[in-house]
């Protein structure tokens, strides 16, 4: 594998610096929440989930194992911000999903990570952020994809 050209790096370099940038102002915004970012992660994955999941799913989608997801799963429970049911179909599983109290602490945690990225994009103009947007999320997806076909094979 060759290195990469002098550009890349410099690209990875600054955009390894703003990413740091931007969690450490996240950071300090969220500490009085007492949230760790694997809680505040866990919380996302469930907001977007469309229905309660499996706690083996949960891990999964948190990139854990599932003793560690266990972990996250009864701090956030301790403090009402999810709820633990049973599976009708398999008594053995537990399912999690965010309570009323959890969604509206995930919407304050949303909040304050987009006002961490706005300070830091915010300088940009429209049309730059958009052509930023446009670029970032085109590497994304082919990161997404290569990582699904991974994990489906077993990597």
């Amino acid at each position: 594998m060759s290195p990469p050209d002098t550009t890349s790096a410099q690209i990875g370099e600054l955009f390894m610096r703003l990413s740091k940038r931007i969690r450490i102002r996240a950071g300090r915004e969220l500490a009085p929440l007492g949230l760790t970012p694997a809680q505040a992660h866990a919380m996302k994955v469930l907001s977007h989930a469309e229905r309660p999941l499996r706690m083996a799913e949960l891990a999964a989608r948190l990139e854990i194992v599932p003793r560690s997801a266990t972990t996250v799963v009864d701090d956030l429970a301790a403090r009402g911000l999810i709820e633990r049911s049973t599976c009708d179909r398999d008594r053995r599983a537990t399912l999690v999903a965010l309570t009323d109290h959890g969604r509206a602490e995930f919407r304050r945690i949303r909040a304050i990570r987009q006002s961490a990225g706005a300070q830091v994009f915010d300088r940009l103009g429209e049309r730059d952020r958009a052509e930023l947007l446009r670029l970032l999320s085109l590497l994304a997806k082919d990161g997404d994809e290569a990582h699904s076909c991974a994990r489906r094979s077993g990597s």
